[in-house]
């Protein structure tokens, strides 16, 4: 982890490959930090211009008088060593390379980036990139915008770690849209030197993020990744991490290898590091958003304490004011690995008193179409009590005696007494927006349709077995990596396939599904 402070927050920045010309990459990302509002120094470096954006320009960043924490290198391979070689003489703590042309199409491109990893691990310096779209950290007493992009997400609680550059952009737009924040937000494209396992244990210890969400085409570090990231997810303080990751088929794995160098592995063995380190995989970008909401939810205990709301079970309580998307909670929710939960009796006589006859008394409790708020907070207070209930879902669909924000904040009262997750389903965009902004404004997870709720419900859960999963002692695994070598090396020559026999002699018989003990 160390130097990655340089990167996150630095006192300063200087861009070397800053632009006058707006819509060169050189340009955008100089006044993105400028207009972003960053709170340290920024210096622009140029040797054909006086100023960038009436900020005074230097031709070498040699030149500035002043210390540099953190260099943005937009240059061509050949000009990006020789800037780099001129930061370290300088001092920079990190470099970020925004430029292409690296590892990703080989050749010289190759060799020159092995080279600059070479001599800034030498000088003590972290580089991110090459081929990445820059580091942004939105927090307000940063608010560092090093990034082609545009958009400078609102402060939040979730670090985001791309090695796609371009999706980064997508993402915060998507992330506007749904008023999602960030606590840190980086591309690290070819990952010539840091990594997402570095990352991953920097947000761990960071005290501004509590949910990892994290995009991948390959990694490099498999037995160490695992050990690490195990300790991140489940150890003593846990942090949630999410992960798509893409190539999973050959040809999105040949897309891989053009686009930052990837060399994107077994589509089993990468399944098999999620599942041992505890990472929460998902399939698409927009569940990625889905369960990062839910993840980042958390209550004030009864000590005082934040804590993250995980169900403790998989007993589910589905509160609806229409049959047809209870129905289809009910589906996916069981699909999710939960299932409905049965209600005790005294739940159901308290379902009773506070409901009209024509209601459903049992899961899913269907209130009506005509229900206000008064009936979905009475309804949702009784299942939520229940004991043999873990969390609820509840739908709203906007019928014209809908009250969407009363029936808000009737759940947000719920919630704040509860420790068990409540996630919302407010079906439509305009009838409900004004309860969807409540909801969001205190935290309360809500999505546009009840399987998202359903699905994110059993992310959660999936999360609160890997917490509370019963872990075994270590079981030592001797092996003879000499003997292995010797065997493969001779059925390698022999042009041969390796006799199990060979591999292990104590085995009388051998089959597929034979297990031989070790001698």
């Amino acid at each position: 982890m160390e130097g990655l402070d340089a990167l996150f927050n630095p006192s300063s920045v200087a861009v070397v490959g800053a632009s006058g010309t707006p819509g060169k990459v050189g340009h955008d990302i100089f006044v993105n930090i400028l207009k972003g509002g960053f709170t340290g120094t920024l210096y622009p470096v140029n040797p054909r211009a006086k100023s960038i954006s009436s900020v005074r320009a230097y031709a070498t960043i040699q030149d500035i008088p002043d210390p540099i924490e953190l260099a943005i290198i937009i240059l061509p391979p050949r000009q990006a060593e020789t800037a780099i070689e001129q930061a370290i003489a300088k001092g920079v703590k990190a470099v970020v390379i925004v430029s292409a042309g690296f590892k990703e199409v080989g050749g010289e491109g190759l060799e020159i980036e092995r080279r600059i990893v070479a001599m800034c691990r030498e000088a003590g310096v972290r580089v991110v990139g090459p081929n990445c779209l820059g580091v942004i950290n939105p927090m307000t007493d940063v608010c560092l915008n090093a990034s082609f992009s545009g958009r400078m997400p609102k402060p939040g609680n979730i670090s985001f770690i791309s090695q796609s550059g371009a999706l980064c952009t997508a993402v915060l737009d998507f992330a506007a849209d749904k008023d999602f924040g960030f606590s840190k937000f980086i591309s690290i494209g070819n990952k010539a030197d840091v990594d997402e396992l570095d990352l991953l244990r920097y947000f761990h210890a960071d005290p501004e993020t509590e949910v990892i969400m994290l995009y991948i085409e390959e990694l490099q570090r498999g037995p160490e990744f695992i050990q690490a990231v195990k300790e991140i997810t489940g150890g003593d303080r846990p942090t949630p991490v999410l992960a798509i990751k893409s190539g999973r088929t050959s040809a999105g794995a040949q897309a891989a290898a053009s686009h930052t160098g990837s060399l994107a592995g077994s589509e089993a063995v990468y399944e098999a590091i999620f599942i041992q380190s505890g990472i929460i995989r998902v399939d698409s970008i927009n569940e990625l958003f889905d369960f990062g909401t839910a993840f980042a939810y958390k209550n004030e205990s009864a000590l005082g304490k934040m804590r993250r709301k995980v169900p403790m079970g998989n007993r589910v309580a589905i509160v609806t004011n229409a049959g047809g998307p209870g129905i289809v909670a009910t589906d996916m929710t069981i699909h999710s690995g939960l299932e409905l939960a049965t209600f005790s009796e005294e739940t159901v006589e308290s379902l009773k008193s506070h409901l009209p006859q024509t209601a459903n008394f049992h899961n899913p409790v269907d209130v009506i179409g005509d229900a206000a708020q008064d009936r979905y907070e009475n309804a949702l207070g009784a299942v939520i009590k229940d004991e043999g209930v873990d969390g609820a879902i509840v739908i709203l669909t906007p019928q014209s005696m809908t009250n969407a924000i009363g029936t808000a904040e009737a759940i947000v009262r719920i919630a704040r007494r509860s420790h068990k997750p409540i996630l919302c389903c407010f079906m439509g965009i305009i009838d409900v927006s004004a309860g969807v902004k409540y909801l969001q404004e205190h935290g309360v997870p809500v999505y546009r349709f009840p399987e998202s709720a359903a699905k994110t419900f059993g992310a959660l859960y999936r999360y609160s077995r890997w917490l509370n999963r019963q872990q075994l002692a270590p079981f030592p695994v001797k092996h003879d990596k000499a003997r292995a070598d010797e065997i493969i090396a001779d059925a390698w020559n022999g042009g041969s396939a390796i006799s199990v026999r060979s591999a292990a002699p104590n085995c009388s018989s051998v089959t597929a599904s034979t297990y031989c003990p070790p001698s």
